[in-house]
């Protein structure tokens, strides 16, 4: 693996990028992605990390790690709805630092 993409993912969301873009942008040169990010919270509320990385991993024909990210996440932030995760002590940057270390795991 040629990159820590957890760090540009941090950075990405630093610089600006929303959740969402901060992680598919850390990705999508190297995986080749080539699909239109959705916006954070479109999908039933979920937080953008969550949703582009289960994304990212459907493309990557990974969707049977979804669940165990999901259980993973869920174990760690303690939902996955961004109304909720708005409500706790940590920051969104923290959420996309986990899913794009999840992601990054799964390339080794």
């Amino acid at each position: 693996m040629k990159n820590n993409y957890e760090v540009i993912a941090r950075a990405n969301h630093k610089s600006g990028m929303n959740c969402s873009n901060a992680i598919y942008n850390a990705f999508c040169k190297e995986c080749n992605l080539s699909f239109d990010v959705p916006a954070p919270r479109s999908v039933d509320g979920m937080c953008g990390a969550v949703i582009v990385t289960e994304q990212i991993l459907k493309e990557l024909n990974l969707e049977d790690k979804i669940e165990i990210y999901e259980n993973k996440f869920i174990e760690e932030f303690g939902s996955l709805k961004c109304i909720d995760l708005m409500k706790k002590d940590r920051r969104c940057n923290d959420y996309i630092g986990m899913s794009s270390k999840f992601i990054s795991d799964l390339l080794k």
